[in-house]
């Protein structure tokens, strides 16, 4: 969804990116919630160790790519992305921190995907600093949520400031945390049986804004919307306990989803200096870089199994960590998600 709103060339497909995101930050909350309750037990030394392991090399190692591309090709980078034009050292500094690059003053990104890490790095810190440890302070950080969405909506503020602004994301990720609670308080469950008609729901609500209904609808009430079934699909999602050969697809896909969110922008430009143009956008283009954005995937997954899963394995055992098993003996990687 991400790279077709990014690379499909029409308006219409915009929004498909942002609705997916916001979903996957709901999601997120659950899992790091869940992370650091049941996993971590607010070790916040080893939780931290984890997650920039999870999260740094592969972005280095996309920000390092990029980088000879756009020193190598000037013009052709420049001219398939704005965001890769006039590069200066203060930029370069910039992305290599990584966390100023939430912030969209800044133009140049070599990551593009840099501003959704970024604002993953800062709920964690909300979550592991003590809204994931009640549920109390998980509703404070929702009810702070929504006053923040109700007063950009009612202030007149655009709707970039409710997406972009890092401080919006927290709607998400106290949706998520919440989720958790209610859960372990057992006030809350979806059967897993409603996930198809919940999907059906999600991708009709994506589909039909913009199209039959207005734009004003998928900034406003189909945005809230999607948070809604997205909180529903979460929760149903979490009591699923599919079949083992679907339990290995899903852990698959799982692995591949951050390489490919990382490098699409990267094989996106290789597919159009291969076979079109750097002006190049239309549904073909994306579906051709979509491919190419899995088998740039596979490779990083490949060496980050290889090269840092079984440190981040080594550190979970030094935390005395025994990881839980699902009734069909799987696994339960919460903090892997």
């Amino acid at each position: 969804m991400v790279i077709l709103s990014h690379f499909a060339g029409d308006p219409y497909y915009k929004h498909f990116g942002y609705y997916s995101v916001s979903v996957f930050f709901i999601l997120s909350g659950f899992a790091i919630t869940a992370a650091l309750n049941e996993v971590y037990a607010f070790d916040l030394k080893r939780f931290w160790i984890n997650r920039a392991l999870r999260l740094l090399p592969l972005y280095y190692i996309t920000l390092a790519a990029t980088l000879g591309t756009v020193l190598a090709l000037p013009g052709e980078t420049a001219r398939f992305s704005t965001h890769w034009a006039g590069p200066s050292l203060h930029d370069f500094w910039l992305n290599l921190l990584l966390l100023p690059m939430m912030s969209w003053e800044h133009q140049f990104r070599l990551v593009m995907p840099a501003w959704s890490v970024a604002v993953e790095i800062l709920m964690y810190a909300y979550l592991s600093l003590g809204f994931a440890r009640r549920k109390s302070y998980a509703t404070w950080l929702f009810a702070t949520a929504v006053v923040f969405h109700a007063l950009t909506a009612l202030g007149g503020d655009g709707w970039h400031t409710r997406y972009f602004d890092p401080h919006g994301a927290t709607l998400g990720f106290s949706i998520g945390a919440l989720i958790y609670f209610q859960r372990k308080q057992r006030l809350s469950k979806i059967s897993p049986r409603a996930v198809p008609p919940l999907l059906m729901l999600w991708i009709a609500n994506m589909i039909c804004g913009g199209w039959i209904l207005s734009d004003d609808y998928v900034r406003l009430g189909g945005f809230y919307l999607n948070s809604i079934i997205g909180a529903a699909l979460v929760t149903a999602l979490a009591d699923w306990r599919p079949a083992a050969t679907l339990r290995v697809v899903d852990a698959h896909m799982g692995e591949l989803a951050y390489p490919v969110f990382l490098c699409h922008w990267l094989a996106g430009f290789a597919v159009a200096l291969a076979a079109f143009s750097p002006e190049v956008r239309g549904t073909g283009f994306a579906l051709a870089a979509i491919l190419a954005s899995l088998g740039i995937a596979v490779v990083m997954a490949s060496l980050n199994a290889r090269c840092i899963e079984p440190m981040r394995r080594n550190i979970r055992r030094g935390a005395g960590i025994t990881v839980p098993r699902t009734r069909g003996g799987g696994a339960v990687t919460a903090a892997g998600a």
